[in-house]
């Protein structure tokens, strides 16, 4: 882990342990939210592969005494034919060269938490987070922890709230027998939310993208996910 990314980190937990409040809109106490991505999937499996029904977004918000805590499960659904009907799957593997399987329905899933402390007079938090990803393929299961900034939904207008986050993990990893392999991730993403006057039930939609970056892996291992989405929020 390089110094710049040790002293990044380090200066968000200073924040987290003594930041103070902000004080600027009204914060959603608790929010669940249940959306559907609507892009593709652009790995060594697939280039692209279509977000199939099955893909899904579960959210769940809260705040607490200027702390504002997320739990976020994601699931991309999509098959990895990307040559036309009828293709074989050709990838590129983690040790280097390609393989050929028959198309299947792949599944990439991930969850992350995040902890976040409000900056002062601003609408925006700095936090930590973990994160861990799976799927169902050859590929190895990731864990990270990662460091990032994040706008708050605060409602300052009478139905429109505002929300985007950037998250970094420099050094994601894990193994598939005798493979280890590390990635720096990049997740960020940008939405808003429309609440007519006094529902608790809310319209959420917005734009999300992830980077995935190998680091001593061959240049075809990689993963990039560009997904808009469309769903439905609850204040609780």
């Amino acid at each position: 882990m390089t110094v710049l990314v040790r002293a990044l980190i380090a200066a968000c937990v200073l924040i987290v342990a003594h930041g103070t409040t902000a004080v600027a809109g009204e914060y959603d106490t608790f929010d669940v939210e249940v959306t559907h991505p609507i892009g593709g999937v652009w790995n060594e499996y697939a280039n692209p592969g279509e977000d199939y029904p099955p893909s899904l977004d579960v959210r769940a918000w809260g705040t607490l005494d200027g702390y504002d805590m997320s739990l976020e499960y994601h699931r991309n659904v999509y098959l990895t034919q990307s040559a036309g009907p009828g293709s074989l799957t050709r990838y590129a593997t983690l040790t280097g060269g390609f393989a050929t399987v028959a198309p299947f329905l792949a599944r990439d899933t991930e969850f992350e938490a995040r902890v976040m402390r409000r900056i002062r007079h601003h609408p925006l938090a700095v936090g930590i987070s973990a994160l861990e990803t799976w799927n169902n393929y050859p590929y190895p299961r990731l864990h990270g922890v990662g460091v990032g900034i994040a706008k708050l939904p605060d409602w300052t207008g009478p139905h429109v709230a505002l929300f985007g986050s950037a998250f970094f993990y420099p050094a994601a990893s894990g193994s598939l027998g005798p493979v280890h392999a590390t990635f720096s991730i990049l997740r960020s993403e940008a939405g808003f939310r429309f609440r007519p006057t006094g529902w608790p039930v809310y319209l959420v939609g917005g734009y999300q993208n992830e980077i995935r970056s190998g680091r001593s892996l061959p240049s075809q291992v990689r993963l990039n996910r560009s997904d808009p989405f469309i769903g439905l929020g609850a204040r609780i």
